[in-house]
Parts: structure tokens; sequence; C-alpha cells
């Protein structure tokens, strides 16, 4: 005889009264099946609610001449949409493993659906989760979803780069004519070859100098100052133009003393400009070069990140995938958020679906953000527990009332977003985390939250076969 206690751990039967599941054991027809066995066929009309007690099942979806599967452990239950709806079952049901399972005939499932209230509203919460799974097309929308979230973050953080690329070029342009008269200067007023030689010396020793903060600034404007009458007491051109570029370079007078006294005045000042052009083209040069770095280093931790041109299921370093999340979600971290990333980085590789499993890192970073308000601290670290790989997400934020904690992982679930608790991905968002992890990649996902912060853990198998991409729960 089936235990009660077994019968309160299925989801929808968690609030029914002894009495009531006393009734229902009464009513279910309990029986076993063999691995390989089918269950049910895609389309075919459910004659009872199946029900999970011990083992595994996978449901088989066949869409656009593809299949996809996902798994489900005991305890479990099947079939509660169709027996509502009256509609066919949308997948095959299969067990993967000898499994002991229970029937609860369509008649007693209407009559228990009608008369317990607990039981219809967890049946109507399961129904609810199915259709939208199913109209959503499950994970490819939360996807989607958090890619356009990302896309917004990901433009501000192009547009920074690309608009300093702009300036550079442009500025170069200009240069670029300036440089050419500076040149054809030193040539029309016949610099000795020697002069020559030690200007592209000059020029080779030094790069841009660092000035920071208010003392820095001040000691630039003052360096710029003298460097500039200086110049001026030797008949050099707009030494205010000339002045800043040396300055910034570390070219003082002592730099140029020896120029001065070997050269005539023209002469000199055609040496000043070409060496300020010179100087001037080469740090735009280095700043069009970081400019495009930095987008080609945003692309390509967008590319990675996605995984793009790629099949679905990689050979990971999880370390490379959370990293990737952090670039692509800079815009977030910039609003005050410091990081703090403490790997074990001698954690072996993955087998996963990392696309996905990014998906993951997004929206519980995206929850540590929300609840700290866009300012604190998250910690990510990473470590092995048996034959499991763990990642921790740990924010120093306010908490989560426990109330909503034990509810955090089902679908659609909503408090009216009560003081301290994030406002986004609380429903959808972590259930599809939820279901990533744990269906499509048999690890676990928890949290723990107390006034010092909180704390999602997920783990991972170190070796596992994964199911096959794209899921729509079908019980």
């Amino acid at each position: 005889m089936i235990e009660l206690d077994r019968l309160r751990e299925v989801s929808v039967f968690r609030d029914l009264t002894d009495d009531r599941l006393q009734w229902l054991r009464a009513n279910i027809v309990e029986f076993c099946v063999n691995a390989g066995d089918v269950l049910l066929r895609q389309g075919e009309l459910s004659t009872g609610l199946l029900i999970l007690l011990d083992g595994e099942l996978a449901t088989t979806r066949r869409e656009d001449g593809q299949d996809y599967v996902e798994r489900f452990h005991a305890p479990d239950v099947f079939g509660t949409p169709c027996m509502v709806a009256s509609i066919p079952f949308p997948a095959t049901l299969t067990a993967i493993a000898d499994s002991r399972l229970a029937r609860l005939p369509e008649v007693a499932f209407r009559e228990l659906f009608v008369t317990c209230s607990p039981f219809g509203r967890m049946a109507a919460r399961v129904m609810t989760d199915w259709l939208t799974a199913l109209e959503t097309a499950g994970l490819n929308r939360a996807k989607l979803a958090a890619l356009g979230k990302l896309a917004a973050g990901l433009a501000h953080e192009l547009n920074n780069p690309a608009a300093a690329l702009t300036r550079a070029l442009d500025h170069m342009r200009g240069e670029l004519a300036v440089l050419e008269e500076s040149a054809l200067a030193l040539g029309g007023n016949a610099v000795p070859r020697e002069a020559v030689t030690q200007l592209g010396a000059l020029v080779s020793r030094h790069g841009p100098q660092a000035f920071m903060g208010a003392a820095g600034s001040l000691e630039r404007s003052d360096a710029e100052s003298r460097l500039g009458d200086w110049l001026a007491a030797r008949r050099v051109a707009k030494p205010w133009l000339s002045a800043p570029v040396l300055v910034a370079h570390g070219i003082a007078s002592d730099d140029l003393d020896q120029l001065a006294n070997d050269l005539e005045a023209a002469q000199f000042d055609a040496a000043v400009n070409w060496v300020a052009r010179v100087l001037d083209l080469r740090a735009m040069v280095d700043e069009a070069m970081q400019g495009a770095l930095r987008i080609s280093d945003i692309v390509a931790a967008m590319k990675s990140y996605s995984f793009m041109d790629q099949g679905p299921q990689q050979e990971i370093d999880i370390h490379d995938g959370i990293d990737d999340t952090l670039t692509v979600m800079t815009h977030e971290m910039k609003r005050g958020i410091h990081v703090t990333r403490d790997y074990d980085r001698s954690l072996p590789r993955l087998q996963v679906y990392g696309s996905e499993l990014n998906q993951v890192w997004t929206r519980l970073i995206e929850n540590a953000v929300e609840a700290m308000d866009g300012h604190g601290s998250i910690t990510i670290r990473t470590r092995r527990d048996g034959h499991c790989a763990v990642v921790e997400f740990i924010d120093d934020g306010p908490g989560i009332p426990p109330g909503v904690v034990t509810h955090l992982f089902e679908p659609f679930f909503t408090s009216g977003h009560p003081p301290n608790v994030p406002k986004e991905g609380l429903g959808l968002g972590l259930h599809i985390a939820y279901r990533i992890v744990v269906n499509r990649h048999g690890g676990t996902i928890q949290a723990q939250s107390g006034t010092r912060g909180t704390t999602f853990r997920v783990s991972l198998p170190l070796l596992r076969d994964v199911a096959p991409p794209n899921d729509v729960s079908t019980h």
C-alpha cells in the first residue's frame, strides 16, 4: 500500500489533508513498469492522472522533424493539463528505469478537482505553467528575452568605444594634414640629418604620461605653462598647441635644450611642431586601437556567451561562461556592483548546453543586482563537492523573506513584490533557471537567504549525459 507521506511528496497533493490523502489512496491503482516501456504516446488521450512514485520517466516530443526529450525523477505527476482540458498528451512518455507508478482515473480526478480546493489550485497552477511553456517554446523565449535585455546594455557599452574610435579617427584626419606641413617645413628649413635623427630618437623614447587626481592636473597645467613660455622665448609659433602634447608625453625643456642650441629658430620651430604632431597622432592611434579592441572584446564575449555557430552541447570551462556573462552585463555592474571571483580552477570541463547555462548565470546575477538596488557586492564562488561542480552567487543585499524563498522556483510565483524582494526573476525567470539546471542538466539549484544577504547555489554533475535541446513541460 502506498504511504500517505509518499503521496504528500507529490507537488499537486502537497496541501491535501490526511482524509483526502486516504481517499486518494483508495481511488488510485498502483502498477510497475520496466525500463523502455511506453506509457503514453504523443497524441493519445490519457485515461487518468499518472503518479510517478519511484523511478525515472522521460517525455519525447516530436516537432519539426526533431525529438525533444526531458527527464523526470520521482516523485512527480503527469497529465494534469490533459485531464483538466481533455486534450491529447503532447509527448511520448517512456520509462527510463524500472519504475513504480499509480493511476488516478479520470472520474476520480474530476471529483477531486471540483471538491478539493487545495488540489484545484495546484492543478490550475500546473495548467498555467504548462500552457505558458507551450506558447513560449520554453527556453527559447527565456533566451530571447535575456538577449533582448542585454542588447540595450551592449549597445551602450559599444557606444563608448565606438565614439572614442570615431573621435580619434576624425582628429587623426586633421592631424595628418598638419603633420605633412611639419614634415615639409623640416625639409624646407634644411634641418640637418643629425638633428632629424635626434628627433626620431626623442619620439621613440617618450610615450603618454599619466597625471592622476587633482594634484596631477595642477602639476600638468604648471608644466604646460612653463614649457609654453620656454618655447615662446625661442620663437616657436603657437607654443600653446605644442606644449600640452609634449608635456603629456613627458618631454620637458631639458629634452629640447640641445636641439634649441644647435638649430636656427625656424628650424627649431619646424622640429618642435613635427615632434608634437607625431606624438599626438601616435596617441590618437593608440586610443583608436583601444576602442577597436574594446569593441572586439565585447563582440567576442557576446559570441562566446551565446555559443554562436556551435552545436547545442559543448564541453566547457564553466568559469569562461560566467566571465562572458559578466562581460555582457557590464552595464549592470557599473551601477555600483563590486564582483569578487573566487574560482576553483581545478574543476574539470563539463558537457553542458552552454548558452542555456549562461541564461542561468544571467538570471541569478540580475536577481542579485535588483535585490541590492544596484549597489553592493556579489561573490561568485566555484568549488567541487564530491561528483558535482558547485557555483554560488552570494550577495550582501537585505535578504528575501523565508515565506518567499520556498516559492522562488515555482512558475509565475509572485508575492506582490514585497520590500527587499527582487521584482524580476521571481516568476518565469527562476522557474526556467530551475528547469535548465534540474531537468536539462540533472543538477540542483537552491536559495538561502537571511538579513545579511542571499546565496543561490547551483550544483552540476561532473560526468553525465544531458537531454537534447528545447523542452516543453508536459506535466
